[in-house]
């Protein structure tokens, strides 16, 4: 009997089967050493002599996000507070690109517009011009809440994001009860406090399922090679190929076409920032950012 992995607890696994029903699994002895099982993992299961459901086997996985380990996830939905806590763009940007690194489009709300909805607005704007589903909510005026639902697109949508944006909140309210613990924003160091502990698929409707993800502040990229980067910036990839080096960084070479895009205003500065803080292995993300006009402007000399 095939089913998905809702939840891990200790070893055992809740398992939505194929009939609807759901059950408390263990894992075969032989399929621990082989894999890990993860929640989203289509299996196969059976029952053993003493009416234990056990899984036998792992089907192929699509996707793979390892912050926090899950699978088969068709839809990302990057959640992100315009205040408290304090937007970072630079690590949504670093979301994105871990993202379409696991082969996923991702979508963003930005919540909390009521705190500044201005540059809630203008921040929208900035990731639609991206070529990103973007929208904007306020849990506390029920601004844009009406949009969301049109983002759920797929099997598995995963909402994820820095502790404290109000992912459990737009959870809870999409499902229409409070499944999902929410937190608060910490006085003392301006973070969110962690409370979902483990990724859990939760039902949405007989379609799909949804799961909150750990909060988290830090996430590393070391792992991408230089070259795979641009690529991973979405709205660079019209003028990917077309600069006078087929190996261009796009950083101080001439002639490079991402970078007269940019100087054109068809590639946003700040994402173009984001993208050589990215690549030159800067791992400060806070309010920090690469300063890069001048020296582009020295570059086109």
């Amino acid at each position: 009997m095939n089913g998905i992995v809702l939840k891990n607890q200790n070893g055992y696994f809740n398992v939505l089967l194929d009939n609807n029903e759901t059950a408390s699994c263990r894992s075969r002895g032989k399929l621990k050493k082989k894999t890990d099982i993860l929640v989203g993992d289509y299996v196969d299961c059976e029952l053993d002599d003493s009416g234990q459901m056990l899984i036998k086997d792992v089907y192929p996985r699509f996707s793979v996000l390892h912050r926090p380990p899950i699978a088969n996830v068709d839809e990302l939905i990057l959640v992100s507070a315009i205040k408290s806590p304090d937007l970072d763009q630079y690590l949504l940007d670093k979301m994105i690109v871990l993202s379409e690194y696991a082969g996923i489009n991702p979508a963003i709300i930005i919540n909390k517009y009521d705190l500044d909805p201005s540059h809630a607005l203008s921040v929208r704007d900035y990731y639609v011009n991206a070529g990103y589903d973007c929208i904007c909510t306020s849990l506390e005026t029920k601004y844009g809440l009406e949009n969301v639902q049109m983002l759920l697109k797929g099997k598995i949508i995963a909402f994820s994001g820095p502790s404290g944006v109000g992912k459990s909140s737009l959870l809870n309210y999409i499902l229409g009860s409070s499944h999902f613990i929410s937190g608060e924003v910490s006085s003392h160091s301006g973070r969110g406090k962690t409370t979902t502990r483990h990724a859990e698929l939760v039902r949405y409707s007989d379609h799909s399922l949804l799961m909150d993800t750990p909060g988290y502040t830090l996430l590393n990229l070391n792992h991408l090679m230089p070259e795979e980067t641009a690529y991973l910036f979405k709205d660079f990839r019209p003028y990917l190929g077309k600069c006078r080096f087929n190996d261009c960084m796009h950083d101080k070479e001439p002639d490079c076409a991402v970078r007269d895009a940019v100087q054109n205003g068809d590639i946003q500065l700040e994402r173009y920032n984001n993208y050589i803080q990215k690549r030159t292995g800067d791992s400060s993300y806070g309010n920090s950012t690469v300063s890069i006009s001048c020296q582009f402007c020295q570059t086109r000399g």
